[in-house]
C-alpha cells in the first residue's frame, strides 16, 4: 500500500485522533483501529499508531478520575470472577486469559490513582508558596553542650 507524502492539517490530525478515541471507546482493539485508519486515510501504520496513541490520551482525559477508579474496580472484580468461573469449569485457557488481563489492569493503576493527581495538583498550586531554595540560611553558631549543661 502506498502512502501519500502530504501532511494532514491540524484540524485533520485532531479529527483523526478523535475518531481513534471513539473507536477505542467502542471497544475496538488498538491494532484494529490502526488498520482501519491506514485504510481510510491512506497513511502509514506509524502515523495511524500516532492517531491511536493520541486517541487513547483523549479517551482517558474524557473520563473523570473517580469514574476511572470505579470502572477499574468493577472490571477488575469481573475479571476475578471470570477467572474463578473458568477454574471451576476446568477451562485453563480462559483462566490464563483472565489472569493475563488482571496483570495488564494492574499496570494501569498509575493512570487512575487519584492521589497522584492530587499530589500533582497540590504541588502545582503550592509552588508559588514554597521557598524553592531562595531563602537565606541563618548563620548562628551552635555551641556544643558540655557535661555540666547536659540535662542528665
Amino acid at each position: 500500500m502506498s502512502t501519500t507524502n502530504t501532511r494532514s492539517t491540524k484540524e485533520e490530525f485532531d479529527a483523526r485522533c478523535e475518531e481513534a478515541a471513539d473507536l477505542l471507546a467502542e471497544g475496538w482493539p488498538g491494532r484494529v483501529v490502526v488498520r482501519k485508519l491506514v485504510t481510510k486515510y491512506n497513511v502509514s501504520s506509524r502515523q495511524a499508531r500516532t492517531y491511536v496513541s493520541q486517541g487513547e490520551q483523549l479517551a482517558k482525559a474524557a473520563v473523570p478520575v473517580h469514574d476511572r477508579a470505579f470502572l477499574f474496580a468493577q472490571t477488575f472484580a469481573s475479571l476475578q470472577a471470570d477467572r474463578m468461573d473458568a477454574r471451576e469449569a476446568g477451562n485453563i485457557n480462559a483462566q490464563v486469559g483472565a489472569s493475563k488481563q488482571l496483570v495488564q489492569m494492574l499496570k494501569l493503576i498509575g493512570d487512575i490513582d487519584p492521589m497522584r493527581d492530587f499530589e500533582t495538583a497540590f504541588m502545582h498550586a503550592a509552588a508559588s508558596h514554597l521557598n524553592n531554595n531562595k531563602g537565606s540560611i541563618p548563620r548562628e553558631r551552635v555551641s556544643l553542650q558540655t557535661e555540666e549543661d547536659a540535662p542528665f
